[in-house]
């Protein structure tokens, strides 16, 4: 033990004996330490009673007690809820650039900034350098995970109230229990509520009361939420980045960091070879000991995967959030649909294919009947030269007969392959295509409506179907007014209309501006098309092919492709600048511009073959003269032309985005293999740890807005399907493989592939149900004016036939439309009953259950991961009571480095956490370095009357603890508990008390333990705990 020296009141210095301190002891999370008695005594009897023990016993009690308390220290994790990273050269000041250095000193204090608001939300942080990246492990305690699920008003289950479901009956009920993948209970569920916390299914258990997905889908809310914005610097600066939040979008846009992810559930199988795993699988399943529960994504690889299944959607939804879940659920149910219209399609086609064969036969027969007249013609013309000799009659052979050559082989197959394109062609047109296209329009209804229903089954089972009234403001979003809020009378800050206008009108006009450029570049393609076709009118049809369609077909494509990509980028940044206030009215503007955009840049060129090149015919493009027309064949068919359009772009328009969600990742993902990077990255990746699984998922590729994208997708497919259907029967075919195929594309490159996304919550699809609204309208307008004036069935009738085929088109189907949406109910009769009776459960448990205290010390505590698991923790760090690092804590100047201050919890009731890797010699934990002092003499270390003097600090239990060490600083409450009751501490014993002071005599002559003093304090007392605030 140490000697320090206090007066004794005589003016004399005695020596005293400082003992270390007891550790704090939250929920199992810290291995207590006993108070260590002092040499030559015995314990006091108010603590604990020694017993008189052998010494062999007494070693051997200690020695079971450390194995015990290592044992304990092992054990404490605590699970990855979020990950940061950024370049561990940002945080190198080595530049020669003036520029760079302050970007990386601004990054540097932006990341300090963020990372003291995590620290003020009671998020736990932990730095891994990792190669040429630094990551930053959050995770959250249980209590704090609460506090954010009752701000966001998430639904959680309750206790005892298990919804029971149907059992399938039929005469189909064995295959359909085959293709059921969901085996999941439903429960009735109420918005979450600390005071009423006891009536929730499961809240006894802090491990597994939040799933991984809420966990890390809270603290992406708490992280979006966060503003480091500085007031003062706001009021004199007005700039955008001093009006809005500056939480984790700031900082990702600003670079402080470079990503924010989620990990995956560990699997086992992602370590292996394709071999492997499929062994391993057939091994799995043939003695049936898979456990799901362990492996939630080879779980629904066994599913989700599978192509004779239904789509676990409620796995889907536990797994990656409601959001995500809709889409499959919304593809899912087109793809379902599909049948029906897929197999009248393809009996329509098979007719028109007959039709079409029966033609190209006539026109064969005819060809060939018009060969041998007009061989028996020359070969009469020969024999009358022969007989008589006549001038005429060798002119005539002369005019008839063309010198004879031989076809090469090109050109005879590609002569062929036009006749069996052209039958292609005529197949799609035939006269029963206008009733599939009245099937087709009546079929989008019902679609429509057989959708609302399942959306809001789901909706219901999964606990959103209030979720847009409830929805809060995004992070991005800044008011510039205040005003009081009709509800509450509070301020509320919010954006004028008139300036939201302004910007509405500014974007709709550039985007008015870009589809122009749309049309434009359409149309050069037109012009060079048919220059190019007058120029080479002489030529071999394989070079007409080459340098009309398909060059055409290639420049057409890669406009769409340049121009889509530079108008997504215009509208993610026009969307950002109109300031929406919800995250829902964001993305519903988001979708009407990208929309929009897509809706010309797709169909403009279909519209032109339907309705408008066949007027070019007579006086040409823009009027240049019939050398220039660009006409639709010798037939005049502009029907077939568009046939043959929307089939290639159904069938072309998914491999860029197969090539890019797929193939490119993958050659990434080779070359990253070849490369020979780091060596710490290689060492880390070849002992497949925590290392090697934190550096896999930070190189995956992210989802970034995956619905925006597959629904984009997918709409602009139904778009084909509804607005064209009658000029291409077989387009149910094709959009029901496109979904098929692609939907189990999703969902490996979502399970394996990708970073794991944030598991958003979706109340339905949101503005895209408005879009296939518009769709189905337009679908129909469309389709009767092609049936009047482009297929073969009305464009040889007179203009007024084709006005009243328009006419009786339209108001047959519109009024069939009106009929089948208002018999079908949008919301089943037994959700209705169900939400009824849910929302009296809720409110009768609500109304009955205690009010509960605040979350005690143990149920703050973190959950832990239990050690007995096949698996090894990837997804957790460890909080192992490391000596050497227990008294580090973050430095107070600004200028030290970002990596010193990260390497701590933030939790008010942990310790800090030990960092992964010992950058600066470990720290003494003897009594004078927990003071901050040098060992040596008084003299040594004698101090001045500007030293800090610490004062005591009681916590509720009664002990006393030192200001300056970290345990204490993290013990410390803004509020004094209450005294606990009293003691009975016999008159003998001194009450011990643990001090922090200088070991120097204090400059100031005030003595803290005056053995003279008048009573000794109780802890009954009410002047207890005393204040040495002037200490």
């Amino acid at each position: 033990m140490s000697e320090y020296y206090q007066e004794n009141g005589n003016g004399h210095y005695v020596p005293l004996t400082v003992r270390q301190l007891p550790a704090l002891r939250t929920n199992g999370d810290i291995t207590p330490r006993d108070l260590t008695p002092r040499e030559g005594e015995d314990p006091p009897s108010y603590l604990y009673k020694p017993k008189k023990r052998s010494k062999k016993k007494k070693k051997k009690k200690k020695k079971d007690k450390m194995e015990e308390e290592e044992k304990s220290a092992q054990q404490l994790q605590r699970r990855i809820d979020y990950v940061l990273s950024f370049k561990k050269e940002d945080s190198d000041y080595d530049s020669d650039d003036e520029k760079e250095f302050e970007q990386k000193k601004k990054k540097k204090m932006l990341r300090k900034k963020f990372h003291s608001a995590i620290k003020g939300e009671r998020l736990q942080v932990r730095e891994e350098e990792l190669g040429e990246n630094v990551f930053l492990l959050i995770h959250a305690p249980f209590a704090r995970l609460c506090e954010e699920a009752e701000d966001i008003k998430l639904e959680m289950p309750l206790k005892g109230a298990e919804i029971k479901k149907e059992e399938i009956t039929g005469c189909c009920a064995g295959i359909e229990r085959r293709l059921i993948t969901d085996n999941e209970v439903d429960y009735v569920s109420a918005p979450f509520m600390m005071h009423k916390r006891s009536i929730y299914k499961g809240i006894d258990e802090s491990t597994t009361f939040f799933s991984p997905s809420l966990r890390s889908y809270l603290v992406h809310s708490i992280l979006l939420n966060i503003d480091v914005k500085d007031s003062e610097e706001s009021a004199d600066v007005k700039d955008g980045d001093s009006l809005r939040k500056q939480g984790l979008p700031f900082m990702l846009m600003k670079k402080a960091f470079t990503e924010a992810f989620i990990l995956h559930e560990e699997s086992p199988y992602e370590y292996m070879d394709e071999e492997e795993v499929e062994q391993l699988r057939a091994e799995s399943v043939m003695r049936g000991d898979f456990d799901p529960k362990q492996d939630p994504r080879e779980e629904m690889q066994r599913t989700w995967c599978r192509w004779f299944k239904y789509q676990p959607l409620w796995k889907i939804r536990n797994y990656f959030g409601e959001k995500i879940s809709f889409y499959f659920a919304w593809a899912g149910c087109l793809a379902s649909m599909l049948w029906v219209p897929m197999l009248l399609g393809l009996a329509i086609w098979g007719y028109g294919l007959f039709l079409s064969t029966i033609e190209y036969k006539d026109r064969k027969t005819e060809q060939e009947t018009a060969e041998r007249e007009h061989q028996e013609l020359i070969d009469e013309i020969e024999e009358n030269i022969t007989l008589y000799n006549r001038t005429e009659d060798k002119d005539l052979l002369a005019n008839i007969t063309s010198p004879e050559y031989t076809d090469s082989f090109v050109t005879s197959l590609a002569d062929f392959g036009l006749e069996m394109l052209r039958v292609f062609q005529d197949s799609f047109d035939s006269d029963v295509t206008p009733y599939f296209a009245l099937v087709i329009c009546l079929w989008g209804t019902i679609f429509q409506e057989l959708w609302k229903r399942k959306a809001a089954k789901l909706a219901y089972e999964w606990d959103v179907d209030d979720y847009e009234d409830t929805e809060p403001d995004r992070p991005e979003f800044y008011g510039t007014k205040e005003r009081p809020d009709p509800v509450n009378d509070l301020p509320d800050w919010y954006y004028p209309f008139y300036r939201q206008f302004l910007k509405f009108a500014t974007s709709f006009s550039i985007l008015i501006f870009m589809v122009m450029l749309v049309i434009a570049s359409a149309l050069g393609v037109i012009v060079y098309r048919v220059i190019v076709g007058l120029l080479l009118q002489n030529s071999s049809s394989v070079e007409q092919i080459l340098f009309t369609s398909l060059a055409s077909s290639l420049l057409n494509t890669f406009s769409i492709m340049i121009f889509g990509k530079i108008y997504e980028y215009i509208a993610y940044k026009l969307t950002d600048w109109e300031n929406h206030r919800t995250q829902s009215a964001y993305e519903n503007a988001l979708i009407i511009k990208l929309f929009a955009f897509q809706f010309v840049n797709s169909y403009s060129s279909l519209f032109y073959i339907a309705f408008f090149r066949s007027l070019t015919t007579e006086q040409g493009i823009f009027n240049l003269g019939p050398d220039y027309a660009d006409g639709c064949g010798d037939t005049g068919n502009c029907m077939s032309m568009l046939s043959l359009q929307v089939f290639t772009l159904m069938i072309f328009k998914p491999f860029p985005k197969f090539f890019k969600d797929i193939i490119l990742p993958w050659i990434k993902k080779q070359i990253r293999k070849c490369r020979k990077g780091n060596k710490i990255v290689d060492e880390a990746m070849s002992k497949k740890d925590r290392y090697y699984f934190l550096l896999k998922e930070h190189q995956k590729p992210p989802v970034g807005n995956f619905t925006l994208a597959e629904y984009t997708e997918k709409i602009i497919m139904y778009g084909f399907l509804m607005l064209f259907s009658c000029a291409n029967p077989v387009a149910p075919l094709i959009a029901l493989l496109v979904l098929l195929i692609d939907i189990r594309i999703d969902a490996g490159r979502l399970l394996w592939f990708n970073q794991r996304p944030v598991s958003l919550i979706a109340g339905n699809i949101g503005m895209w149900f408005t879009i296939l609204d518009f769709l189905n309208f337009a679908g129909v307008v469309t389709n009767s004016f092609l049936i009047a004036f482009t297929a073969e069935w009305g464009r040889t009738k007179p203009l007024t036939q084709k006005l009243w085929i328009i006419i009786g088109f339209e108001h047959i189907v519109f009024a069939v439309k009106i009929f089948i949406a208002a018999v079908i109910p949008d919301v089943p009769k037994e959700i209705m009953l169900a939400s009824r009776r849910e929302r009296y459960q809720v409110s009768q448990a609500i109304d009955n259950a205690e009010n509960q205290e605040p979350l005690s010390c143990k149920e703050v505590g973190s959950p832990m991961r239990p050690l007995v698991s096949p698996f090894q923790g990837f997804n957790y760090f460890f909080l192992t009571q490391d000596t050497k690092h227990e008294n580090k804590y973050p430095p107070d100047d600004e200028e030290d480095d970002l990596g010193e201050s990260l390497n701590y919890g933030t939790n008010k009731d942990l310790y800090p956490l030990a960092p992964l890797k010992e950058e600066k010699p470990s720290q003494d934990i003897s009594p004078r370095s927990l003071l901050g002092e040098a060992e040596g003499s008084p003299e040594k270390a004698a101090g001045s009357e500007s030293d800090h003097v610490p004062k005591l600090i009681y916590d509720k239990d009664g002990n006393t603890y030192m200001e300056d060490t970290p345990r204490m600083k993290k013990r410390k409450k803004k509020k004094k508990p209450k005294s606990p009751p009293p003691l009975n501490i016999p008159s003998d014993e001194q009450p011990i008390y643990t001090v922090s002071t200088h070991p120097n005599p204090p400059p100031y002559g005030f003595n803290i333990f005056n053995e003279n003093a008048a009573a000794r304090p109780t802890y009954n007392d009410p002047a207890y705990p005393p204040d040495y605030s002037n200490v």
